[in-house]
């Protein structure tokens, strides 16, 4: 054997230590702890490093591609096996992964600067053919109870190759898909939430919007809705949440989004009406959060030049700017004179009377109270200003609703004046104040605009809520901005 098959042999033998066995009892018949894997780690420490030096000193021999030479496919494959057990995201920690910092680091830079090259590049076919070999051993049926290490690596290769990393992403054949399936379905029906998490993870890669067409001739999008769906009543972290309504908003993308008539029941209202149930119901800001960004994005879905961002500071809406009030000044003219939002005719009323209860949820100084303001002065603007003549028609119960809105948000403007007199102009608070600042123009602009379709010109509307046609805006909403102007001054 010649010096570069030796180095292949030894390479080889040594990466298959740092590959997590299978496991002699099952997950399902004992708990894991760190114990589990005391001896498993201790090899790892001891073969990481010499795997390492290797690397550096024969990289060509071990990681290139010789047509002529597949000696090292075995070592390419079992290193993209070890990387993506191993790989570190944030948040995410396991008991058979390394502590060592430095070889963490190693493996996350192999992670972002080699895998791509090794899956997708010369010779990635024939490796990816043997990945998905290895994952269909040691995955079918209840193998994967065996497998820990396995099943983090199989979501985290699908994720790289089918999620959202890659600029061009391979294409998703059936085969693999339906493999991909029957995984997530297997997990998600585990009773351990860990894990049902790991197949949303799954079935988000399958709902990846460049697999539409492949999904609409297989219908998997259908079964995954089907099978995701039954998680509602699990989701009790944001991690979950997220997951689980990045899902459900997934699959209206491919499944809904077309439909021309909204007037027979759907699946597109199954989720709607859950998404609401389970707003209405929690209390914990994160987790409304999450729900209420994901309402958001669906009132906006026929909104062909706004899109929902995340709810932070400066990216709630994102349409040709990253700025948040210049954006959503025109989501606010917008919504006023041309957008009829049909879609949610049967939920308007419904829609009107969560203000209030989410207004209360946004009332605070810290940076997630602001984050919140920011998706209730959206849900204001989306449902409040798009106006359908039969879902409005001057119902008391909407009009008591947005009454209590608008009286409800001038106690907190007043609550935020007395803070902004104590206050030492810390980050978090001024983020809550221009939340608030946003809103109130929202407010502003609907007594302007639109308050007229929703009540008689001589209800008492705009003089129960302090305002004067002669005015431009509220006396509070020129305060507001001189104090904002302070406190920025004095940051």
């Amino acid at each position: 054997m010649d010096q570069e098959g030796i180095v292949i042999e030894s390479a080889t033998s040594l990466i298959k230590c740092c590959k997590l066995p299978r496991l002699t009892r099952s997950i399902d018949e004992t708990q894991l702890h760190e114990a589990s894997f005391r001896e498993f780690l201790i090899v790892l420490d001891d073969t990481l490093p010499k795997v390492f030096d290797l690397m550096s000193q024969y990289e060509n021999q071990l990681l290139a591609h010789d047509q002529f030479n597949q000696d090292n496919l075995e070592f390419r494959l079992t290193l993209v096996l070890v990387i993506a057990e191993q790989h570190c995201e944030v948040g995410e920690s396991y008991e058979f992964q390394t502590q060592n910092r430095l070889y963490r680091e190693r493996l996350n830079q192999i992670y972002e600067g080699q895998l791509e090259q090794l899956l997708t590049g010369n010779g990635g076919t024939r490796l990816q053919i043997r990945l998905w070999e290895h994952y269909e051993r040691v995955l079918r049926g209840k193998e994967w109870m065996f497998y820990p290490g396995d099943v983090i690596s199989f979501i985290r290769v699908c994720e790289f190759l089918h999620g959202w990393r890659l600029e061009k992403v391979p294409e998703l054949t059936q085969s693999v898909a339906s493999f991909m399936l029957s995984v997530g379905i297997s997990l998600v029906e585990y009773h351990d939430p860990e894990y049902q998490l790991f197949g949303l993870r799954l079935f988000n890669v399958l709902l990846n919007d460049q697999h539409r067409t492949m999904l609409k001739e297989t219908n998997i999008h259908q079964v995954v809705f089907q099978n995701a769906f039954r998680l509602n009543a699990k989701a009790k972290t944001e991690r979950f949440l997220a997951e689980l309504w990045r899902c459900h908003f997934q699959y209206v993308e491919i499944a809904e989004s077309e439909r021309k008539s909204f007037c027979e029941w759907s699946k597109f209202d199954d989720i709607v009406e859950a998404l609401l149930d389970a707003l209405a119901f929690e209390g914990n800001l994160d987790l409304s959060s999450v729900l209420l960004l994901n309402l958001l994005k669906l009132l906006a879905l026929d909104l062909p030049n706004f899109r929902i961002d995340d709810l932070d500071d400066v990216q709630a809406v994102d349409s040709r700017s990253h700025l948040y009030e210049p954006v959503l000044e025109q989501l606010r003219k917008y919504c006023a004179l041309e957008f009829y939002n049909r879609r949610f005719y049967r939920w308007h009323k419904r829609l009107i009377s969560m203000l209030p209860y989410e207004l209360e949820k946004s009332c605070g100084s810290s940076r997630a109270h602001g984050k919140y303001m920011h998706g209730v002065n959206l849900l204001f603007v989306l449902v409040a200003f798009p106006i359908e003549p039969k879902a409005v028609s001057l119902l008391s119960e909407v009009q008591t609703a947005l009454l209590d809105f608008i009286i409800a948000f001038k106690r907190h403007m007043r609550d935020q004046y007395a803070r902004i007199q104590a206050s030492t102009g810390k980050c978090d608070f001024l983020h809550s104040l221009k939340a608030s600042v946003s809103c109130d123009k929202s407010i502003a602009v609907f007594a302007k605009n639109v308050a007229s379709k929703y009540f008689e010109e001589n209800s008492g509307f705009w003089s129960a809520i302090g305002f004067s046609e002669k005015d431009e805006a509220y006396q509070e909403d020129r305060i507001f901005y001189e104090c904002l102007k302070e406190l920025q001054s004095r940051t």
